[in-house]
């Protein structure tokens, strides 16, 4: 599958613009797009992505690829955008949309086209209510949609239809991206890019929706049949609600602060740069107390997150004591005896009476026959011998139930905690508050060393304090980071289960009326969704690691360096050199982390099996240079086909030189002015070859 044709019309500065890009051929799947900045580069980009995907399309160019949106948000946000993306000249001359034309062609070469078309008043206001999409497939234009469907339904019907056929928007990120946002996105944790990753590419986001969308279902249904039982499901509902609403604002912070400490770390790489140009002895020994210091900033921080997890987990319950604990265990032991007990009793007062029938029946029998008294008595001896099999109660049976809401399978998940917790010991406290209050000495006496310092060369000291500034903002944004997805965790975790009490109260009342079984069937839906997105992700981690790990090897200059890529079930990142150390315990470059980024990116767009083009703004974006090549070189051994939309300072000179050969095609675009409306068109070519100029 490849794009074999892009038509624009009134989009942005573009009038009119037509690409035709012909199908990719053995050693060349290179396109190259060239346009200075501001002349309408972005604009195509723009156009390709909103042209298949429509407002679920935004989020891959209004910000970071992995980033959420609010449905009504994005609504907003799509309007403003359209409304500004109308060329200007348009509405002037009485046109009133806009429209992109993309066509697709297989292996076979049928062609597959949509065609997406955007209305607007005479005064360039979007209509929403308007907005068209028509798809055409083969070779006769053989028109496909929705039939009768209008709304929502016609939409989900197009969105449908464009993820089976050509892609679905969650996997679009990593087959569609800004190399600019790809540095942002790089830091990020790792952990945190590959779990997004693998849940973009099984499409994870559209389930989590939909269990979003079941609850609040179930909660609509649920005020349709209100009870004496409906207030507590009420109260577990509101406190989910606030409980979501907290992640919520702590899921904007994070994304808030991330950009700001990419920025920083960025000037701080640099200032590390520049002080180290000024040479050795006080210097070199300043900055090697520097990344002294950030090793134990970042131990302690460690460490007070595991003294933290535990003190939120597993201690407070370690340090109820043996006894308090044993005594527990064996209630729930004697009140499981007293269960089993009472479940046999029961199961024989049952055949009781059906027995003693058949007795007398056998009495009525006997000759000579027996007295009314007589048979009486033998009833009343059957009777109590019956009665003697279960008193008294068996050893350990408790007298009474204190634990009554827990069931036999739930007291032994409750008897095999507390058994782990005996393992819990002081010594391991003990140990890890040494640890952290070793590295608190350590950093303090470094801190005392870095004041007694001098500058060796001029300039020196204002830089110095710069980075010092610089260091101390950046541990402020970790710490806050680090809070806040401890928190998050948190706070997830009690979201989980108000899910699960709401779906096990929901079934309680199942029989209740039928908004309530609807309600019941929705909360148990979402759990399902909840499970099968818990156990996805690690089912792709291997496939993931091993593509990883091919691609990081084909783009990093140091290619001895990392030797494989390894990946928990949790995610967890870990860099392996050939002795199997674990490389992220060194400061990695922004380069090295781009890096990484671009080989989670290359890694899920292999293994989710799609044939689709990747389309690239600003491919080399903030690489520095020793990593370009390797780019490069990686997208041209892609057996599908790569549009490369540059700058005039990116794949040009010896980067164009470089995958020269792998190219099919080049366009250039033109940018004028006519009055004050820019006027963007395309022609075939490329940069000139000196200075990369148009």
């Amino acid at each position: 599958m490849h794009i074999s044709q892009i038509t624009l019309r009134d989009w942005k500065a573009y009038t009119t613009a037509n690409f035709d890009f012909p199908a990719p051929a053995s050693g060349k799947n290179i396109i190259l797009i060239g346009a200075p900045n501001g002349y309408g580069k972005t604009s195509l980009f723009e156009a390709i992505v909103l042209g298949m995907f429509g407002r679920d399309g935004l989020p891959l160019i209004a910000r970071s690829p992995f980033s959420g949106a609010d449905k009504e948000r994005l609504a907003t946000s799509y309007k403003n955008f359209l409304e500004k993306a109308l060329h200007r000249g348009a509405t002037a001359a009485g046109r009133t949309s806009c429209s992109v034309k993309l066509i697709f062609t297989d292996e076979n070469d049928e062609p597959l086209e949509i065609q997406r078309i955007w209305h607007f008043s005479d005064s360039g206001v979007y209509r929403a209510q308007d907005e068209e999409i028509h798809i055409y497939e083969g070779t006769t234009r053989k028109a496909v949609g929705p039939g009768a469907l209008q709304g929502n339904d016609r939409a989900d019907w197009f969105r449908e239809y464009i993820a089976e056929n050509l892609l679905p928007f969650t996997l679009a990120h990593f087959f569609m991206f800004d190399g600019e946002q790809v540095s942002v996105l790089a830091e990020r944790s790792m952990s945190d890019q590959v779990r997004h990753g693998i849940e973009g590419m099984l499409g994870m986001p559209v389930l989590k929706r939909l269990a979003k969308d079941l609850r609040a279902y179930a909660e609509v249904r649920r005020k349709d049949s209100p009870n004496v039982s409906d207030k507590t499901i009420e109260k577990i509902e509101l406190e989910r609600h606030q409980l979501n609403f907290e992640n919520d604002k702590k899921t904007d912070r994070l994304a808030e602060i991330e950009p700001y400490r990419a920025t920083l770390k960025e000037e701080q790489e640099h200032l590390i740069r520049e002080l180290a140009s000024f040479g050795s002895g006080s210097q070199a020994l300043l900055q090697e107390q520097f990344e002294q210091i950030k090793n134990h900033e970042r131990a302690i921080e460690g460490g007070n997150a595991q003294l933290e997890e535990l003190l939120m987990k597993d201690l407070a319950l370690a340090l109820s004591g043996l006894g308090l604990r044993k005594s527990i265990k064996d209630r729930l032991l004697s009140e499981g005896v007293r269960e089993r007990w009472e479940s046999g009793k029961n199961q024989g007062d049952s055949n009781l009476e059906r027995f003693l029938a058949s007795v007398d029946t056998g009495m009525q029998e006997i000759n000579p026959s027996l007295s009314d008294g007589q048979r009486e008595g033998v009833l009343d001896s059957a009777r109590g011998a019956w009665e003697k099999l279960w008193y008294p109660p068996p050893d350990n049976c408790a007298d009474e139930y204190l634990h009554p809401y827990l069931n036999e399978l739930e007291r032994s998940k409750v008897i095999d905690r507390l058994d782990e917790l005996d393992e819990l010991g002081a010594p391991a406290i003990v140990e890890l508050l040494s640890t952290i209050a070793a590295n608190e000495d350590s950093l303090k006496r470094l801190q005392d060393e870095v004041t007694r310092t001098e500058a060796v060369a001029p300039h020196v000291d204002k830089k110095r304090e710069r980075l010092t500034q610089v260091n101390g903002e950046i541990q402020q944004y970790d710490q806050e980071i680090g809070a806040l997805k401890r928190e998050m965790a948190s706070l997830e975790t009690q979201i989980n289960q108000k899910n699960t009490e709401l779906t096990k109260l929901s079934g309680q009342l199942d029989q209740a009326a039928p908004s309530a079984r609807r309600a019941a069937r929705a909360n148990k839906v979402a759990l399902m969704v909840d499970e099968i997105v818990a156990k996805a992700v690690p089912s792709q981690i291997d496939a993931i690691a091993a593509a990883m790990t091919k691609a990081h090897r084909a783009m990093a200059h140091k290619k001895d360096l990392v030797e494989r890529i390894a990946i928990d079930e949790n995610c967890d990142v870990q860099l392996l050199n050939t002795d199997d150390m674990d490389l992220r315990g060194y400061d990695l470059s922004a380069g090295e982390k781009q890096i990484f980024t671009q080989a989670l990116i290359s890694a899920v767009s292999s293994v989710s099996g799609r044939g689709f083009p990747m389309v690239v703004d600003t491919p080399l974006g903030r690489l520095d240079i020793e990593h370009r090549k390797g780019v490069l070189n990686h997208l041209v051994q892609r057996e599908h086909q790569v549009i490369l939309l540059s700058t005039n300072t990116e794949v040009v000179g010896e980067y164009l030189r470089e995958i020269e050969p792998h190219v099919q095609k080049k366009y250039l675009v033109h940018f004028e002015r006519v009055g004050d409306i820019g006027q963007s068109t395309v022609r075939p070519g490329y940069f000139e070859e000196t200075g990369g100029q148009a």
